[in-house]
């Protein structure tokens, strides 16, 4: 399960929750918290989050394909041995 978690949901979410995370601590000039308390909120770009995290999932996924004991279980990796 943990496996699944980090290589896939973790990557298609991330990008999504650094960006809101710069947006309520960025200083006002990049529209920070200030800018959400004046209500000038902008909508979030979805064009370029949701691709971006697609990307991530499928470059995990192709990394554990590609390298399998990076995600392996020690024991796994100890019995094969």
């Amino acid at each position: 399960m943990t496996r699944v978690l980090l290589l896939t949901v973790v990557p298609f979410f991330f990008p999504i929750i650094v960006y809101i995370l710069w947006r309520t601590f960025a200083p006002l000039g990049y529209g920070g918290s200030e800018v959400i308390a004046q209500n000038k909120w902008e909508r979030l770009p979805w064009r370029y989050l949701v691709p971006t995290g697609i990307f991530s999932v499928a470059l995990s996924i192709i990394v554990s394909i590609l390298f399998p004991d990076l995600f392996a279980e020690t024991s796994a990796i100890l019995k094969a041995r």
